[in-house]
């Protein structure tokens, strides 16, 4: 028996490497794919060489022909079509962001809690070696108790290359929502703490003034539950063409760890640095195989329902924060 998985919308390039990691797997078959805008479906199916398989996302949804579905419509669409699919009984992978608003996911958990569905987001840190080094010296007591870390997330804005609805009023739900999913995960993953509550959050267009409801520009801190405080930035604003990896600092009361790409860099009181070698720690080399395995074999996720909720509602409370001027939010638990 294999897992049939079927992808609804085609509106972000990172359903092309979900598409094919579903290809390469065994015991996955894939059974639809769909966009609702036919004026869109070139760009991305078209150029991948999908096909599309049924008039309408919620024709797929109805004629029910998979266990698992892969979202990656533009993001404010995202979460009615995930409550749609739980309402119907079936298992959910969705590029980040999941949905755009606290209401949303409250619904979406409560939907997966009462018909013991699985729900994962593509974090897709979680399977790389550097993520999982950084991780593994957090989680081993390497730093000690963590007291302060600094995410940065900067990206370019590639205009033109990136989708155009970004840029399109309505569609996007905001910068922090969309990127600081992954600095919520890798943080509250390697050290084991929860975020507790916003402290203050900012986002806003600096430059793009042809699109002035879109937020190039944000920045976040949190208070976590050891009262450790995280700092973030996730604007669009490294310039065109330049290398923009992710970059974590995380200093504990024994030491300090520094990732940037796969260049990981470790360091203790008295001793200087320490010898780090990058590695996979896991056998999973990305999402699809997480759930999918999990699903065709009963295997332990990687990324696992809860820790991904909560990634993603601490992300949705730094979005709300920032819309709305509160300061010291807590986040909701889910």
């Amino acid at each position: 028996m294999s897992v049939r998985m079927a992808f609804a919308g085609f509106r972000h390039g990172h359903v092309t490497s979900l598409y094919k990691e579903a290809q390469g797997l065994p015991y996955v078959q894939i059974t639809g794919a769909v966009e609702d805008d036919d004026s869109v479906r070139g760009d991305i199916m078209g150029a991948a060489g999908i096909e599309q398989t049924h008039e309408s996302i919620d024709a797929l949804i109805d004629e029910g022909n998979f266990d698992l579905l892969c979202i990656c419509d533009y993001y404010t669409k995202r979460g009615g079509i995930a409550i749609k699919a739980l309402e119907a009984g079936k298992h959910l992978i969705t590029d980040k962001p999941l949905c755009t608003t606290i209401e949303q996911m409250q619904q979406i958990k409560q939907l997966a809690d009462d018909g013991g569905l699985a729900v994962h987001i593509a974090y897709t840190m979680r399977y790389g070696a550097g993520y999982q080094s950084m991780a593994r010296i957090v989680q081993d007591g390497g730093i000690g108790r963590l007291c302060t870390a600094i995410v940065l997330g900067q990206h370019p804005l590639a205009y033109g290359s990136r989708p155009n609805w970004y840029f399109e009023e309505g569609k996007h739900g905001g910068t922090i929502n969309d990127l600081f999913g992954h600095g919520t995960d890798m943080i509250g993953w390697a050290s084991g703490l929860s975020f507790e509550k916003v402290i203050a959050a900012e986002a806003w267009n600096a430059r793009a003034d042809w699109a002035p409801f879109f937020q190039d520009s944000a920045q976040i801190v949190y208070q976590m539950s050891n009262g450790a405080k995280l700092m973030g930035d996730c604007s669009y604003l490294t310039p065109e063409g330049s290398h923009a990896p992710w970059r974590f600092f995380l200093w504990g009361t024994d030491g300090y760890v520094h990732l940037c790409g796969e260049e990981l860099v470790w360091e203790k009181p008295g001793q200087g640095e320490m010898p780090v070698e990058v590695a996979k720690h896991y056998s999973v080399d990305g999402p699809v195989e997480d759930i999918a395995g999990h699903l065709e074999n009963g295997t332990d996720r990687l990324l696992g329902q809860d820790e991904c909720l909560r990634a993603a509602m601490a992300a949705l409370a730094g979005q709300k924060a920032a819309d709305t001027g509160e300061r010291d939010m807590p986040v909701p638990v889910i």
